[in-house]
């Protein structure tokens, strides 16, 4: 099907308001902020921009509600060519939204949020169709319709990529049916304390995975394949926001895989992607375009 996505994603969508401040306040400060921005967000969508700005045909399933919120949410999507056919409005329901405090001078942040209040999305509101029609399926947590979507995605042969949100207590049960998680340090630390990323990423493999990563923030990522287990640099740029940096690796690994490049090159293209992400408060400002990252890419070719 010509108009059929690359990728689907079931995930969070959020309204995020950011501010940047001198440093993160104790109790009782009143502080000003230096800038203000509102901008979409949310792991599944800013993943899901990320590809699309890569080249990537992207349609996201997700819950708002039926308020300014959700309304600003869809026009955002769109407007970055993301299908947002499948946001599912709930009457009466408010919107995901976030506010987040970035530290200007580390670029590091601290996330308060507000889950939507609508009922959950059922499995019967989408169809086998719906997950594969596309190539490559994204999810950030483990429900009924995740954990049936990757199913599907599993018997149709589509490579199912994880960003788990919540710990391994609870993601294990979908971890059979995943191709490629790429999870954070700090998630990695809490289910193997004290074991090196290298590590967390060889059990993950070990676990039924065809390719596992850790992303380290500024130190970059290890990724474990058949290949072997590799430590990708991150790259050097101004760091002015650190939120989202995860979202666009995830986002560009999926572009990378619908390239079926070699696992170091697809790492290192997202490691790229992720830093330079980080170059602007908020977390899609700064995503960057397939052109852009190529001509980033030949300042560091042998």
């Amino acid at each position: 099907m010509s108009n059929a996505p690359d990728i689907v994603g079931i995930g969070v969508c959020t309204v995020d308001h950011l501010m940047t401040v001198p440093h993160m306040p104790g109790n009782n400060v009143n502080m000003k902020a230096s800038t203000y921005l509102r901008q979409p967000g949310g792991l599944a969508s800013c993943a899901l921009v990320a590809a699309a700005r890569l080249g990537a045909r992207a349609k996201i399933i997700a819950l708002v509600g039926d308020d300014d919120d959700g309304r600003y949410i869809r026009d955002e999507l769109e407007s970055e060519g993301v299908d947002a056919s499948q946001l599912i409005a709930r009457a009466g329901g408010e919107s995901h939204v976030s506010l987040i405090l970035v530290d200007e001078g580390t670029g590091e942040r601290s996330i308060i949020t507000r889950p939507p209040t609508g009922k959950p999305i059922a499995l019967s509101e989408i169809t086998r169709e719906d997950i594969t029609s596309a190539k490559v399926l994204f999810i950030d947590d483990v429900t009924e319709l995740t954990l049936q979507a990757a199913r599907w995605a599993r018997e149709a042969n589509m490579k199912v990529v994880l960003d788990p949100a919540r710990p391994y207590a609870i993601i294990k049960e979908i971890l059979p049916y995943v191709d490629v998680p790429i999870v954070p340090q700090q998630w990695a630390e809490a289910w193997m304390p004290g074991q090196a990323p290298e590590a967390v990423a060889e059990a993950l493999r070990e676990g039924g995975a065809a390719i596992a990563a850790v992303t380290l923030g500024a130190r970059g990522s290890v990724v474990s394949w058949e290949g072997g287990t590799r430590h990708i640099p991150a790259f050097q740029v101004d760091v002015v926001d650190t939120t989202g940096a995860g979202d666009a690796y995830h986002g560009a690994f999926m572009a990378a895989l619908l390239e079926d490049w070699e696992v170091p090159r697809m790492a290192r293209f997202a490691a790229a992607v992720g830093s330079l992400n980080c170059r602007a408060i908020g977390g899609r400002t700064a995503l960057p375009t397939r052109d852009e990252v190529d001509a980033f890419l030949r300042q560091f070719a042998d």
